[in-house]
């Protein structure tokens, strides 16, 4: 599933795109990928977030805003530098309460490989958050992907959508991910 804060001229199904915020995409996304799983699964499956690109950003945009000697910063400012912040409104909203496991410093490879080690013991859901406009100071919209991974040899059925780089490190594997 890919979830865009732009719309997407695609014609595959799995493709959420319009939605207002990147937590609104992030919601859309995981909650299309956990649907397609049985309902006692769904609830408590594993989240892996491929977290570098999006912490970058939120990390440039926090430090602009404490330089910036006009604004006063808030508590929100800080918690916006969380990508965990984006999984929490999905699971509020969606009622999911699986473990989620943040993964920096990881490329997308080894972040499939993490996966499909996870996977070995049962269902497990990779997502990315991809910034689209990694100089703005609000919403910077983004392409997420989820990928619902059943078995550690699970093959990958990619989505007609921009890549981000989990997208394109699946693709790269011949659709085996």
């Amino acid at each position: 599933m890919v979830g865009t804060t732009a719309p997407v001229r695609s014609a595959d199904a799995r493709v959420v795109g319009g939605c207002e915020s990147t937590a609104a995409a992030v919601t859309a996304t995981l909650g299309a990928a956990i649907a397609t799983l049985p309902d006692e699964a769904g609830t408590s499956v594993p989240v892996l977030v491929l977290a570098d690109a999006y912490s970058r950003w939120a990390a440039r945009r926090f430090a602009r805003r404490c330089a910036d000697p006009a604004r006063r910063l808030r508590p929100s400012d800080s918690t916006g530098l969380e990508t965990s912040e984006l999984l929490r409104k999905f699971a509020i909203a969606s009622g999911w309460r699986g473990p989620c496991y943040l993964l920096a410093g990881s490329d997308a490879a080894e972040f499939l490989e993490t996966g499909r080690a996870f996977a070995a013991t049962g269902p497990v859901v990779l997502c990315e958050v991809a910034p689209l406009d990694t100089d703005a100071l609000d919403d910077p919209g983004c392409t997420v992907t989820a990928v619902v991974l059943t078995g550690a040899d699970s093959v990958l059925d990619i989505p007609q959508a921009p890549p981000g780089a989990l997208l394109a490190a699946a693709g790269s594997a011949g659709g085996r991910g």
